[in-house]
């Protein structure tokens, strides 16, 4: 039998390598607050403008923001935002149709920074993503 506490926290190549393994981790752990959705690889990290400094300022277990764009179509990817409103990147596709239902009914949902790495020079990071408790 596996021991899931041993592999969280995660790392951004466990996620890439094996994400089965690391939802079973989060939905048997639970290390956050709300109810769980997913997790995944945040996407559009290379276009911060100072990235060094913006990858070394992320914190583990930063709660950021799923938040809809409103210019952009309705079936789009959510983009995710620190507090200060500062946008890191966006949810896949694929793992933002149902936080995108979510907001569309007035439900928060909150990210958490889980993992970040350097892969040949651009940013990796790993979020978790949940909605409030209601």
């Amino acid at each position: 039998m596996i021991r899931l506490k041993s592999f969280y926290p995660i790392t951004v190549k466990l996620l890439q390598d094996n994400k089965k393994l690391v939802l079973d981790v989060f939905k048997k752990l639970r290390p956050h607050k709300g109810g769980f959705i997913t997790v995944c690889e945040l996407k559009g990290c290379f276009s911060w403008e100072n990235v060094g400094e913006t990858f070394d300022s992320l914190e583990i277990g930063e709660a950021l923001w799923a938040v809809k764009n409103e210019s952009a179509r309705s079936a789009q990817p959510l983009d995710v935002i620190r507090n200060d409103g500062t946008l890191l990147g966006f949810i896949p596709y694929s793992e933002s149709v149902l936080p995108n239902m979510l907001i569309k009914r007035g439900v928060k949902v909150i990210c958490y920074v889980e993992a970040k790495e350097f892969h040949g020079g651009m940013p990796a990071v790993a979020i978790s993503v949940y909605s409030e408790d209601y």
